[in-house]
Formats: structure tokens, sequence, C-alpha cells
């Protein structure tokens, strides 16, 4: 049993934030409070994303309770603890109704992840899940809580995470057996191990690797050298489930599960009162210490100052802020030129590249018939304009960079900035949505066409022929009007030929022109769309960097105005009161130290 001491120090200290108007810590207290009073035993399932954490949870209670796979990453944290039946829950948190109001939503057991995503993309504020079921595991007040992932996947999950180790009474911290300890999973677990000291290492996936000995003994050279004291359990949630689905006592102990368990339910079991202990003495002494250092800052403060250097600090203050409407103008100026050069300049960019493809169509077709080379070349075209088109956005991501520092070199005369996390630029595919060039109608000449223009040109000769020789030769068809007709009939073939051929050589110009012509307004179109997404997210970016140091120097104005007007009676019994407040916070912390420390040594 917890003693009523401790939950008294709990309140003290919740009563101290809540009149120095520290509702964050305030809130906090109240929560270690709740979790003091519940005799369960947390240990928290921690790692980097696609480690196993999930999949460890479900092997360790043989039963999926977790979401698990290559495309799933848990992004809420989920408690699993016993319950008679099955259950599940959707905890949410309501700003509306206070920082401790919570919705609890029964949901189906089987269907949790399915409500869960549902309820994210709806913008519900889901703070975690809980999952009740019947194991012996779990029967004596033992809980697993599976985490988002922590270290480079994501600093707000692993805020998400590091916000309930301090509440946690172990860590399991999982880092699969392909490979060794990150520096990000070190620096990691130097974080938790500050919050709560009694922490496993777990190395899934012994059954992918065969070198997993030789991660184990790396990983545990890596903990010595950082001097982390850390238990090591190599395992598979793979052969675990197999193990369990067949009844297999063998297979089970080769998965490596059973020293796991037995640390879970015996050790666990001993250090659970020592924990709770440890936990209520590091968030509160933190927070009396939070409440401590505000105090002693303010006293520092109230400090009576003449009427002159109340003088020059606003005026300091105020040129401050002069200077930074200065910089704001001139970043400002910079970015909306780099944007407008940057409209004129990719517009042209692509164009050019455009007509340097029509040329190459125009000497293709000053030589090529479009009937023999039109699949050919109707490919060649969509590659050269695909690559056109990449190019010229891989040239706009350039620029958007150099955009991007040349704004904040305008802003380092008054601030440390540094350039933003731009979003890579991805090229658009206006090839969908541009209708292919067809051939000309009737560009093909067909046989009998061909056949009728040979008959016109040989009727002419054999005519004019037949009349000149028919009185030498006797007749108007002869040998010579015959010959003189086919010849005449091959040049006039000749001749059609080749007209139709120039004709369609045109006309299929015309028709890549236009088409290329659509896709320069379809790509010109999304350039802006893209340059016009840049400018505001350029802009958004470094606004927020002045709107925050803008807000800065008007609070140091207020305060020094404040100041100012503040009498020295009001000073003096300010400080009093301050000093009187800081030496019962240094009582309280003092008893704190001397409860917890005589309890643990105790037990």
């Amino acid at each position: 049993m917890i003693e009523t001491a401790l939950v008294e120090l709990i309140d003290r200290a919740t009563a101290e934030c809540a009149e120095q108007q520290r509702a964050d810590l305030h809130n906090r207290l109240r929560q270690i409070r709740t979790r003091v009073l519940d005799p369960t035993q947390l240990v928290l399932v921690v790692g980097e994303s696609k480690q196993g954490k999930s999949a460890l949870v479900n092997a360790i209670v043989n039963a999926p309770v977790c979401a698990s796979g290559d495309d799933v990453t848990t992004v809420v944290p989920t408690l699993v603890r016993y319950a008679d039946e099955p259950t599940a829950l959707l905890i949410e948190h309501e700003p509306r109704q206070g920082p401790a109001a919570l919705d609890r939503m029964p949901v189906p057991v089987e269907r949790v992840r399915e409500h869960l995503d549902r309820a994210l993309a709806l913008g519900r504020p889901v703070t975690r899940g809980e999952v009740g079921i019947p194991r012996a595991v779990l029967q004596n007040g033992l809980a697993l809580m599976d985490t988002p992932g922590v270290g480079s996947v994501s600093s707000s999950l692993t805020a998400t995470t590091l916000t309930v180790v301090a509440e946690a009474d172990a860590l399991l911290m999982v880092s699969d057996a392909t490979q060794e300890l990150t520096t990000n999973e070190l620096s990691f677990l130097k974080q938790a191990t500050a919050l709560c000291p009694n922490i496993a290492l777990v190395l899934p996936k012994i059954d992918r690797t065969p070198h997993w000995r030789k991660v184990l003994e790396t990983n545990r050279k890596h903990l010595e050298n950082a001097g982390i004291a850390a238990k090591i359990f190599p395992v598979s949630a793979s052969i675990r489930m197999r193990a369990m689905q067949a009844k297999n006592t063998a297979l089970n102990t080769e998965s490596g599960f059973p020293p796991l368990l037995e640390f879970l339910q015996t050790e666990l079991a001993g250090k659970h009162e020592q924990s709770t202990r440890r936990l209520v003495a590091h968030n509160v002494s933190e927070a009396l210490t939070q409440v401590n250092d505000a105090l002693k800052a303010e006293l520092a403060s109230q400090n009576p100052r003449t009427a002159a250097e109340t003088l020059v600090e606003l005026e300091t203050a105020q040129r401050r802020a002069e200077d930074l409407r200065r910089v704001s103008n001139r970043w400002q100026k910079a970015l909306n030129d780099g944007i407008a050069e940057l409209y004129a300049d990719i517009e042209f960019d692509f164009r050019e590249r455009a007509w340097a493809i029509l040329h190459e169509v125009n000497e293709i077709f000053e030589v090529a018939d479009p009937l023999k080379v039109w699949d050919e070349f109707r490919e060649w075209l969509t590659d050269r304009l695909t690559d056109a088109i990449v190019d010229t956005f891989e040239w706009l991501e350039a620029r958007q960079e150099q955009l991007a520092e040349v704004v904040a070199a305008e802003m380092r005369s008054e601030h440390s900035v540094h350039s933003p996390e731009l979003d890579r630029i991805h090229p658009p595919s206006p090839m969908e949505e541009v209708p292919e060039p067809k051939l000309p109608s009737r560009s093909e000449y067909k046989r009998f066409d061909q056949f009728l223009t040979g008959l016109r040109g040989s009727y002419g000769g054999v005519l004019m022929f037949g009349m000149i020789t028919s009185f030498a030769l006797g007749g108007l068809f002869n040998v010579v009007s015959i010959s003189a007709g086919v010849l005449l009939g091959i040049k006039s073939l000749d001749e059609e030929k080749d007209s139709r051929l120039r004709r369609r050589q045109t006309e299929v110009k015309s028709a890549v022109q236009r088409h290329v012509e659509q896709v320069i307004f379809h790509v010109n179109r999304e350039a802006k769309t893209t340059i016009r997404t840049v400018h505001r997210g350029l802009h958004t970016h470094y606004m927020q960097i002045t709107e925050d140091a803008q807000s800065e120097i008007s609070r140091a104005i207020q305060e020094i105005k404040r100041s100012a007007e503040r009498s020295a009676v009001d000073r003096d019994q300010r400080a009093r009161e301050i000093r009187q407040k800081m030496e019962d916070l240094t009582s309280l912390r003092r008893r704190v130290a001397v409860l917890t420390q005589n309890r643990i040594t105790a037990a």
C-alpha cells in the first residue's frame, strides 16, 4: 500500500502549482496522483518505428491486440491490461471541458485499429487506446503500453512517448536483432533512464538473422559504455506465436520469451513500490523546482531601478523594434522580388526547352515521312517533353533553395536563423491531360488513287505524242505514244507523292506545335502553382520568426513599463511574499527527499 504521506505531498505540491498559475505542472501532478493510487505495474514498450514493438506486445499476451506489420505505424499509445472479458476503449481529450477531461468510447476489440484510424482521420483528439483481455500474464496487475516510434522517426512522437516514461514501472526498449543500437536509440535510452531506471533491452526478429548473437554482444558493450544497466532479451515473436498455436514447449523456449515473461512477472512486481516512490519524488521535486525558479526570477526582477535606467532600457527595446521592422521590410522585398523573377525564369526556361524540341521536330520532318516513323516519333516526343519537364522542375527546386538562403541572409543581421526544410518538388505529368498529336486525316495515299494519278498523267502523254507521230507511224496508239504516256504517268505519280509528302510533313509539324503549346500551357500552370506554394511556405516560415521576435520585444517593453509603474512599496511587499513562498517550497522539497529516501532504503 502507498503511504498517505506520499499522496499528501502530491496534494501540497499540486496546490502550490495551482497558486502560481502553473496549469501544466498542476495537471501533471494530478495525473501522477491517479497513477500512484493505481496498483497497475505499467511497462512501456518503446523503440523506433518498424522494430517490432506491436508484434512483441501481441506475442507476450498471445493475442493480436496491437496492429502490426510493415505498413503499420503506431501513432498513439495503446494500453493492454487484464479484463475478465475482452474490451476496448478509445480515450479522447476534451480541451473545451478542461485539461483533464477525458472521453472513453467503447469499440469492438477486434476493430480497434479501424476505429482508431477513422477517428484520427476525422481529427478527433484521441490520446490513446485501451484493450482489456483475460490473460494470466496480466492478472497480477501487469499492464503493457505500446508506444509511438521514438528517435529519428518523429520528434512529436518521441515527445508523446517521453510524456509517459516517468509514470512507468519499467521500459522494454525494442531494437531488432538485424543491426546494433543506433546513436538515436542510445540517446533516447539515456533520456529514459533518468526518468525510469528499470530498463530492459529486447532484441526481436532473431529468426531473421543468423548473426543476432554478435549483435547482442555489441549492444551489451554499447550499454556498458553508456553507463546503462539493462538486461537483454533476444526473442522471436513469430516463433512465439507459432509455439502458442501448436502448444509446443520446446518451440516456445526457442523463441526466448520465457526469460522475458519471468522478468515481467517476478522482478517487476518486487520493484513496483520502489518505482512508485521514485515517481513521486522525481515529479514533485521537478514541479517544485520549476515553481521555485520562476519565483527566483521574479524576485530578481524586483530590484528597484532609477528613472534613467528604465528610460535607457525602454529606448533600447524600441530601437530593437525599429531594427526588426526594417529587417522585416528587407526580407519581404527580397522574397517578393525573388518570386517574381522565379515566375519569369521558369516560364522562359521551359518555353526555351520546348522550342528546342520543335526545332528538332522540324529537322526530322524535313526528310522523314510521318506515315513511316509516326509510332517511333510519338514515343520520342513524349520522352523529350518529359525530360524537359523534369529538368525544368529540378532547376525550380534548386532555385527555391537559393531563394530561401537569400531571404535568410537578409534576416541574419537581427536573428540567428537557418533556411527552412523545404519540401521536394515533384514534376507534373501533363502528358496525361494533353491529347497526343494525330496524323492528318486522309494522309495515306491509297493504291487506287495512285492508279488514277498515273492514268491521268499517261493519258495526256499518249494523246500528245500519238497525234505527233500518227502520220509517221500510222495511228494514235503506237510505240512512241505509249512509251511517252508511261513516262509521263510515272512522273505525275512521283510528283503527286512528293506533294502529298510535303503536305503531310507540314500538317504534322503544325499538329506537333499545337501539342507542344498545350504542354507548355499546362506546365506553366503547374509551375505557377508550385511557385505560389513555395512563396507561401517561405513567407509563413520567416513571418513566424519575425512575429515571435516582435512578440518578445513587445513583452519586454510592457514589462519595462509595468516595472517602472510599480511602486517601491509594492515591490518590497511582493519580495517578502516571494521569499516566504520559496522557504515553504524548500521545506516541502526537503520533506519529499527525506520521506522517499527513507522508505526506499527500508524497502
